[in-house]
């Protein structure tokens, strides 16, 4: 199989090359600055729109795998234009390719297309989000569903792991608790940590298997950011107390964050052979991958 994956050197698209070229599949990794350590290499900036439909059809990929995006939730804030044009019209082109080709699509959504009023949020739940991030997200998941046929909507939640250009959530943690630093965490926001591999292994089956509609494939445990932190210090071997209690209210982010924006991946759990994984489950693979 022919896999082109966007975001080749990101958190997530690293890991979809390793297990995509372990696999044996044939894979067309694409960057932005820095080329990827695997697959073949594809220059390709999703800011400049013109050239993604024609590079897309020329390549003829069997399935796309589309992790690229602006994820910094306060920089889609502040950089709207930016954040819309990655998010929303750089996907708008990729369905359009895909479409052409006859390719199957796996779009990366996120948790916060949601409010944060309900939690454990299913995949038929109505959309509301409360940041630019959140509605440029929403508004790829809509290019994909008018302009593509062959397509999958995989919405995940705090992605961590190892690998990327950039510290994630649980990087940062184990960095800050490794040199004695102390660390305040929120307490009363809840989401589903997603270990980047395990998403990974997600999204290769979905491709591999041509799976359509929208599938929430996140960690299986809705949790506080605050005890994911003291499960993470626990079993990297660091010190908890080090991990101090914040809330929402006390932080000063240019854009909103939903209070709880859980996913429900039960529909996950019963399709695909690659399980979401429980918190502990996946923190003790982190921990064996060091």
């Amino acid at each position: 199989m022919k896999i082109l994956v966007t975001g080749s050197t990101g958190l997530l698209g690293h890991q979809v090359v390793k297990l995509a070229l372990d696999a044996g599949h044939e894979v067309l990794a694409t960057y932005r600055a820095k080329p990827p350590a695997g697959g073949k290499p594809i220059k390709l900036d999703l800011v400049e729109l013109e050239s993604i439909k024609q590079t897309i059809i020329k390549l003829k990929p069997d399935v796309i795998v589309h992790t690229a995006a602006y994820t910094d939730v306060d920089g889609c804030e502040t950089n709207q234009e930016l954040a819309l044009k990655v998010n929303a019209e750089a996907t708008k082109q990729i369905a359009l390719a895909v479409d052409e080709i006859g390719a199957h699509l796996t779009y990366v959504s996120t948790d916060y297309i949601f409010d944060g009023k309900k939690g454990l949020c299913r995949e038929d739940d109505e959309p509301n989000p409360i940041s630019y991030y959140g509605y440029t997200k929403l508004e790829g998941e809509k290019y994909v569903r008018t302009r593509s046929k062959g397509w999958c909507i995989a919405r995940a939640s705090v992605i961590y792991g190892w690998g990327g250009t950039k510290k994630n959530f649980a990087t940062w943690l184990i960095n800050s608790l490794s040199e004695g630093v102390q660390v305040k965490v929120l307490m009363d926001q809840y989401v589903s940590p997603t270990l980047n591999t395990n998403l990974a292994e997600m999204l290769l089956e979905i491709s591999g298997r041509r799976l359509t509609g929208v599938l929430h494939t996140a960690g299986a445990s809705r949790i506080a950011r605050y005890d994911f932190a003291v499960e993470l210090a626990k079993i990297f071997g660091h010190d908890p107390k080090l991990i101090k209690q914040a809330k929402m209210d006390e932080m000063t982010w240019a854009a909103k964050r939903p209070k709880d924006s859980s996913l429900d991946v039960s529909r996950c759990a019963e399709l695909l052979k690659s399980k979401p994984l429980e918190v502990s489950e996946a923190l003790r693979i982190m921990m064996a991958q060091r």
